[in-house]
């Protein structure tokens, strides 16, 4: 559960983040939508993010990591894609991902079960 609530957060500071920096990259309608996107990046960093590196193990693998970043970028424009009322670009998931990473990782080192 601290995983899922701080996924949340981390997705909700990245997206407030995102859109500060360039409305092109990151929009949302409301700020309940932007409170709905954390809740499904939580959900989907906590239950199906582990699945996809597991799979995914063998590329990352031979990427060096690299696939690593690409799959927190297609599950950060997954998350966005889902719900209505936020658009996303490209650049947009890029900067959101490395920025929820970076969040969730210092969540983490505080907030560690």
């Amino acid at each position: 559960m601290v995983r899922i609530i701080a996924y949340a957060l981390a997705a909700i500071v990245a997206a407030l983040a995102t859109s500060t920096i360039s409305q092109k990259w990151f929009s949302f309608d409301s700020s309940q939508s932007v409170m709905l996107f954390g809740a499904l990046m939580g959900v989907i960093n906590a239950y199906i993010k582990p699945v996809v590196k597991l799979i995914s193990i063998p590329l990352t693998c031979l990427t060096f990591g690299v696939f690593a970043l690409v799959i927190n970028v297609a599950l950060f424009a997954l998350g966005a894609a889902l719900l209505p009322g936020i658009d996303i670009s490209l650049a947009g998931a890029i900067v959101g991902s490395i920025i929820a990473s970076a969040a969730a990782g210092l969540m983490f080192s505080v907030f560690d079960e």
